[in-house]
């Protein structure tokens, strides 16, 4: 669902921000 795909993008933005 849009929502599942949402949540995910949130997801790899906030492991990125944990990355950088």
């Amino acid at each position: 669902t849009v929502y599942d795909i949402l949540r995910k993008a949130e997801f790899f933005k906030k492991k990125e921000g944990t990355l950088s």
